[in-house]
């Protein structure tokens, strides 16, 4: 039992030894920037909106780390015809435009691999109209709605590089968030009723992004 007990340990001590010797794949102080694109959306059939830019150094402690800026914006337009009579067709619009800034910690677990964590700070604007079109304005109502939401996200996640250049990344993380709404609607020639709504919640994210990257 003793040899087999001095065999693993003299092999897990090797292993250590020959991955210390070992040069790791990727240098962030060659390539300090990293620019990536959620592609989560793309495995469920949809197109990518989300953009992160990483902006790697050392720290005092001479640990590695990182900036973050992410970037997240979707519009459509659309009119929809429609076979009521007094209202030809409908215009519709939804916009969602989000930001955040945030810090990174990271560790590096073989040459290829990383692990990372940290904290994201964010805001987004969501909107949405409708209005139908119509000869007769008796018939027209409109309505909008603004939501405001601020948050504060920690993170956890791990990357894999296939090479210098190009690495993919997936994150899971727990967010707290507070929610500010105003819907409108405005019916005919009725005055403009406005209703407002404010929230706060806490989540969690079991995957918040799939993020393939390009390092430079």
């Amino acid at each position: 039992m003793k040899n087999l007990f001095s065999f693993v340990l003299f092999g897990l001590l090797f292993s250590f030894q020959a991955y210390a010797q070992e040069k790791p794949l990727f240098d962030y102080e060659e390539t300090k920037h990293e620019l990536s694109l959620d592609i989560d959306p793309v495995i469920n059939g949809n197109y990518p909106s989300t953009l992160l830019y990483r902006r790697h150094y050392k720290t005092k402690n001479d640990k590695n780390a990182a900036l973050r800026f992410g970037l997240n914006f979707s519009s459509d337009f659309r009119t929809i015809e429609t076979d009521f009579t007094p209202i030809n067709s409908t215009d519709f619009q939804n916009h969602f435009y989000a930001i955040t800034i945030g810090k990174e910690w990271q560790q590096k677990l073989t040459t290829r691999i990383i692990g990372y964590y940290g904290i994201d700070l964010g805001f987004a604007y969501s909107g949405s109209r409708s209005k139908p079109n119509a000869d007769d304005p008796a018939f027209i109502t409109t309505q909008k709605g603004d939501s405001f939401n601020y948050s504060s996200i920690g993170f956890l996640g791990m990357k894999y590089h296939f090479s210098p250049h190009f690495s993919v990344s997936a994150e899971t993380g727990a967010s707290a968030r507070f929610n500010h709404s105003i819907y409108t609607e405005k019916r005919g020639v009725s005055p403009e009723e406005t209703n407002e709504t404010q929230s706060f919640g806490l989540s969690f994210i079991p995957l918040r992004a799939i993020r393939f990257a390009f390092h430079f």
